[in-house]
């Protein structure tokens, strides 16, 4: 049988189990591919409720730690999460060699233990690998030397194109592969623009919460950060030009506001549009993750309205395929092009050329939009139950607004404990949760949490909440 040390004083035996079991994988006293014992038998053997043994078996197999097979059993996974830092392998575990497109399956199934209610990630275990291997293999056959050669400081003209495409059925934008940049990933658009666009004090309008590495970059440049506080129908100009009548530039996400999940009213989005180009504004839009609304009709890109030739719009794939693809793109008026395209030649030259030809595939040959009907659908579901979940466990303590979009949504605090209270008592039960007010900038009327539900199981997102209960209860 399996010989784990004496339960801590002050440890409840659900957690006692779980860490003892991690630190014995970990270890190596439970070698990877071992069999573990049946929950029936451990708990007999330990004399504790086999409801606490398959708890635990459950968290980690969610977490990547273990893996069950009908008629095999539980066993210890071959591929442990921590294995993502692992230094120089001992000769106990010699190395084998590692496909990288294997590597890629591995990291979306497993990656980081997903702990409720992780903010940021999309679902990577319902990524199509096996067809993006697929594509990757054939593209990579196809392009032979010429994709090994360089690239187009722009992007690939293929990836572009599809961009171009897709933007104009799906955002509105009539837009061509000459007005787009490729970047590597939404972050790297954001310090493009703010270099070549901004100076050292000039202004710049932020949605005030706001999503903080953008903010940062500005800092950056030397401009000065005005913040304008949004409410239930998103930033509004009167504000805005009351503390800062000309700014240079204003920054904003209106198709689904960061951190508090509105979308920018019309007759705002026209306003402001009106009033920019007059006062020679340049708007900076971030799309970050626009594709995920779940009803209503589809909303327009700022780009997509009139008069927007001085709109800068900012889209990434990073949210709605994954992370580490690290490929986004700018849609830019074409008297910026060049400043932009020279910047690019001097931090980076181009983006990598494999990635993106696979991007283009996927995008022209239809998987992206199959993609993102699917993910609708789920994230729709898991929203559903998030709310639903609160509203029936944390009634009195949490309200989630109605808000239909994304890949988290605010919970506001109804009592009266303080967000650091609630993330406080939440990170103690393993939570990962953040405080509403890490993203205010002069706001302080802010309080509440922010939860993520798009990378999380149904048996997740229910567990999180009654441990959230337990936490904030």
């Amino acid at each position: 049988m399996l010989s784990l040390p004496p339960r801590q004083s002050g440890t409840t035996l659900t957690q006692w189990l779980y860490e003892e079991l991690r630190r014995a994988m970990l270890s190596g006293r439970l070698r990877r591919g071992a069999s573990l014992p049946t929950t029936r038998a451990l708990a007999a053997e330990y004399g504790i409720s086999r409801r606490i043994v398959v708890e635990v078996f459950e968290r980690l197999r969610d977490e990547g730690y273990l893996h069950a097979r009908v008629g095999v059993g539980t066993r210890v996974s071959e591929n442990l999460p921590e294995d993502s830092l692992a230094g120089p392998v001992s000769p106990s575990r010699p190395r084998r060699a590692i496909n990288p497109l294997e590597n890629l399956a591995q990291h979306a199934v497993h990656g980081w233990p997903v702990r409720p209610f992780r903010a940021f990630e999309p679902a990577l275990s319902e990524f199509p690998v096996e067809l993006w291997a697929r594509l990757t293999s054939r593209c990579m056959r196809r392009a032979g030397g010429a994709i090994l050669a360089g690239g187009d400081s722009a992007g690939l003209r293929a990836l572009r194109e599809a961009i171009a495409e897709y933007l104009g059925a799906s955002r509105g934008v009539a837009c061509s592969a000459d007005d787009i940049i490729v970047t590597s990933g939404a972050q790297q658009g954001l310090d493009l623009l703010a270099r070549v666009l901004l100076r050292p004090d000039d202004s710049v309008w932020v949605e005030d919460p706001a999503y903080p590495d953008a903010v940062e970059i500005f800092r950056l440049t030397g401009a000065k950060v005005v913040p304008v506080a949004v409410d239930a129908h998103g930033i509004d100009p009167k504000i805005g030009r009351a503390r800062c009548p000309r700014p240079k530039a204003i920054y904003l996400t209106p198709a689904h506001q960061f951190p508090l999940g509105m979308s920018l009213r019309l007759d705002r989005r026209l306003e402001l549009l009106q009033w920019t180009r007059k006062e020679q504004t340049v708007v900076i839009e971030d799309d970050y993750d626009s594709e995920f609304r779940f009803s209503g009709k589809p909303l327009p890109a700022l780009k997509g309205l009139g008069a927007s030739e001085h709109v800068f719009l900012v889209g990434t794939f990073s949210k709605c395929l994954f992370p580490s693809l690290r490929l986004g793109y700018i849609v830019a008026p074409q008297r910026w092009r060049d400043p932009l395209l020279r910047l690019r030649r001097q931090v980076e030259r181009y983006p990598p050329g494999l990635p993106q030809l696979v991007l283009a595939s996927f995008l022209a040959e239809g998987h992206f939009a199959r993609h993102l009907r699917r993910m609708r659908e789920l994230y729709a579901g898991r929203l559903a139950l998030l709310r639903s979940e609160v509203g029936s466990r944390l009634g009195g303590l949490l309200q989630i607004p109605d808000v239909e979009a994304g890949l988290n949504t605010p919970a506001y605090l109804l009592g009266s404990m303080t967000s650091r209270e609630a993330v406080e008592r939440a990170r103690r039960r393993e939570l990962e949760v953040w405080p509403l007010e890490r993203y205010a900038l002069a706001r302080k009327d802010l309080r509440g949490l922010l939860l993520g539900f798009a990378a999380l199981s149904d048996r997740q997102i229910r567990k999180g909440v009654t441990e959230l209960a337990r936490a904030l209860g």
